[in-house]
């Protein structure tokens, strides 16, 4: 889709997540979904969703190409191989690789994850951004979570995403979520009301949205396992 500019500040783009501050739905996704107990965090950055899965008990390595951010995976503990000068991993050296908000950085994503593969002995988790229906998200004056960021080289829609997997010739699953309504919508009211007054005036909306009855539009990420095995 090519390089894409968001109208509204309500999404801000920012850094790579900084330990102790992952985004909670990806580490639930890969708590449930990461097999086995080797796990290789390709282009983990300074290793903050690594040092999540080591509190659960996974035998961590990041690998990047920034050197900086391994010093840091380092001084928390973690397990670091540096990739820059064309450095390449193992075939078949962990049990599962995983990609945190990675191949929309990486200039051909589908090579990228043939080479995750590679490594991989049972499967590659991956998660990034989701431009599925970016047209009316930007007819809406808004846009995603770092879609003007400058090093995001691919913006995909889910078409996008199967075209790429189902070429890798894999079994997959490709699923979206971390859907912007009614979640935005919510969070607009917290802002707006505030204390005492916004917890009653939420309430109704968070059951209602337990039980299914607030419809979710817009996805803002794509959550994808492939198996190796």
């Amino acid at each position: 889709m090519g390089k894409l500019q968001g109208q509204s500040a309500f999404f801000r783009p920012g850094p790579p997540a900084v330990p102790g501050q992952g985004h909670k739905p990806l580490i639930d996704f890969l708590r449930r979904e990461v097999q086995g107990t080797t796990v290789v965090d390709l282009g983990g950055g300074e290793g903050a969703y690594s040092l999540e899965l080591k509190a659960n008990g996974f035998d961590m390595t990041v690998a990047d190409i920034n050197a900086s951010s391994l010093a840091v995976a380092e001084k928390n503990g973690l397990r670091t191989v540096n990739l820059s000068g064309g450095k390449v991993l193992p075939e078949k050296s962990a049990d599962t690789v995983m990609l945190v908000e990675v191949l929309e950085h990486v200039d051909d994503p589908k090579e990228f994850l043939k080479m995750a593969i590679s490594v991989a002995r049972r499967r590659v988790v991956f998660t990034l951004p989701c431009t599925n229906d970016f047209d009316e998200l930007f007819g809406l004056g808004l846009s995603y979570a770092h879609i003007a960021v400058s090093d995001h080289l691919w913006h995909f829609s889910y078409e996008e995403m199967k075209a790429i997997l189902d070429g890798l010739g894999v079994r997959y699953r490709l699923e979206m979520g971390d859907y912007l309504f009614p979640h935005m919508s919510m969070h607009l009211l917290r802002q707006s009301l505030g204390g005492p007054l916004g917890f009653l005036a939420m309430l109704p909306v968070r059951i209602a949205n337990r039980l299914g009855m607030i419809k979710k539009r817009i996805p803002s990420r794509f959550y994808g396992v492939i198996e190796v095995l």
